[in-house]
């Protein structure tokens, strides 16, 4: 069985804020206000991908281009 290295499954505060576009203070009120879930290893805080993911998804906008309604046959 081969082993598994967690931390390269685990991002970092500055990791997601690169990612996010956003900056590190964003991405530490995100845990604090538990909207984003963070894990305390070693001293430092780690973010698994899924967790953001979630995020995201909580967050998301509208389609604003949906024309879905468009098609409605109303009359």
């Amino acid at each position: 069985m081969g082993e598994i290295k967690i931390k390269e499954h685990m991002f970092t505060i500055a990791q997601v804020a690169e990612a996010l576009s956003v900056s590190r203070r964003t991405v530490e009120r995100l845990i604090k206000r538990g909207d984003l879930r963070a894990y305390q290893v070693g001293g430092q805080k780690r973010i698994p991908p899924v967790a953001v993911e979630q995020m995201l998804r909580s967050v998301e906008l509208p389609n604003n281009y949906d024309t879905t309604w468009q098609k409605l046959d109303l009359f």
